[in-house]
């Protein structure tokens, strides 16, 4: 599916939200997008919004622009739930590696988890506190700080009990005396009732050094004993963190896929270097320009004001009185460093040819009607394929995931629900 129609769907989601409303939990749960067994929700789409960085300007965009970041997000959806399905084929969610990985978020989930509930139970009797408001008057601030200390350290005390109660129910016992030089992968640090933690455990999959230092090993094995006692504790009190732990492998899975691409699309160093003669766009580095700026609802007002600053008013001065640009009435109408081809084709053809400090004609854009001064410029250059090899790989790589995109799409059916459901909605108005 082409981007014009992407946000031909992202507006059609836009309306359809106007009628069916938030609120709506079976709306919520209702897929826009089949992707071989997989779905893409209205839900999992207003997640991807709240989490993106544009979630909190989302409100104040203007149609076209929710549409397209609608249309957007919708489009990585699909392509998550294609490498996952991908991911899940060639079999990476059975490696040994990615298990110890969820494993290991399962147990940190846990741990945090018994933690923070041990501490919100934490609490100071009445004596305790009386006697801090004694001490402070009436300062709040400082009975605040004075409590929280006191807090912290009562919950270090119960933790630190927690923790030496466990080891004793458990039978946990650290072999000091077998951290030395003849030390192998497989040598038992740790060990108690169901609970064996070797030399391998401590490097979470990483390679170890040929001689592993004894004072980091004995620093790192209680903090692993203490992180596997205190989560079986918590899953044997029922603590269930399983929602989490599964949104973090499918979030995973994707990315380990395309760290695997990655690998192998950008191995051979040639191949960078062809791509870079054959893009010689790459190596451009298009001119910067530090813009003065006010934008006015009308031509006449725009035109009026262009006149007073010719006459000597500062542009900036105008900026902040009557911008109607939120962030440049605010900045007083100091835009910044930009870069040349980035703004507004309206604003990029006018003051193409503006020389520095020169003010520009009014320019007519959907938004409104502009004044632009360039203050200063930092000219552009081509760059050599050492200064841009970065750039490149990137370029590289996202071409090749077009195709691999494209590939996957022909593997697993694809189906775009949204243009029915909104021609359903609409029938039921």
């Amino acid at each position: 599916m082409n981007k014009r129609n992407i946000r031909l769907l992202g507006g059609a989601l836009l309306l359809l939200s106007t009628v069916t409303g938030a609120a709506s939990a079976k709306v919520g749960n209702e897929s826009l997008v089949d992707v071989g067994s997989y779905h893409v929700t209205v839900n999992d789409l207003k997640t991807a919004i709240k989490a993106s960085p544009f979630a909190t300007q989302f409100v104040s965009m203007d149609v076209k622009d929710q549409a397209n970041l609608r249309g957007d997000l919708l489009r990585r959806l699909v392509i998550s739930r294609l490498l996952r399905s991908e991911a899940e084929r060639l079999g990476l969610d059975k490696s040994p590696a990615f298990r110890r990985e969820v494993e290991n978020f399962r147990r940190g989930l846990l741990y945090r988890e018994y933690m923070d509930r041990m501490r919100a139970r934490v609490s100071l009797p009445e004596e305790e506190l009386e006697e801090i408001r004694k001490t402070v008057g009436g300062n709040g601030d400082a009975f605040a700080a004075m409590k929280a200390a006191r807090i912290a350290k009562r919950y270090r005390a119960v933790r630190q009990v927690t923790v030496e109660s466990l080891v004793r129910e458990r039978h946990v016992v650290m072999h000091d005396d077998r951290i030395n030089d003849n030390m192998t992968p497989d040598t038992v640090l740790m060990e108690g009732d169901d609970l064996r933690i070797t030399l391998a455990d401590l490097s979470e999959g990483q390679a170890l050094p040929k001689r592993p230092n004894p004072e980091w090993i004995r620093d790192q094995l209680p903090k692993l004993g203490e992180l596997i006692l205190v989560s079986d504790r918590a899953a044997d009190e029922g603590i269930d963190v399983s929602d989490r732990v599964e949104s973090y492998r499918n979030e995973r899975l994707p990315a380990l896929l395309m760290e695997k691409k990655e690998r192998e699309w950008s191995a051979d160093e040639q191949a960078l270097r062809d791509y870079y003669q054959a893009h010689p766009e790459i190596a451009h580095i298009a001119e910067r320009r530090h813009i003065g700026m006010l934008v006015l609802p009308s031509y006449a007002q725009a035109n009026a004001i262009r006149k007073r600053i010719l006459n000597g008013e500062s542009l900036f001065r105008m900026a902040g009185l009557y911008s109607i640009d939120p962030y440049g009435r605010s900045h007083n109408g100091d835009m910044g460093w930009v870069r040349e081809g980035t703004g507004m084709p309206e604003i990029e053809k006018a003051i193409s040819k503006l020389e520095d400090n020169e003010l520009s004609d009014v320019i007519k854009t959907p938004k409104g009607y502009y004044l632009v001064t360039i203050l200063e410029r930092k000219a552009g250059e081509d760059r050599p394929y050492a200064g841009v090899r970065d750039k490149v790989r990137q370029a590289l790589l996202n071409n090749k995931l077009i195709d691999y995109v494209r590939e996957l799409e022909g593997r697993y059916k694809v189906s775009w629900n949204l243009q029915e459901m909104f021609a359903g909605k609409s029938a039921e108005k």
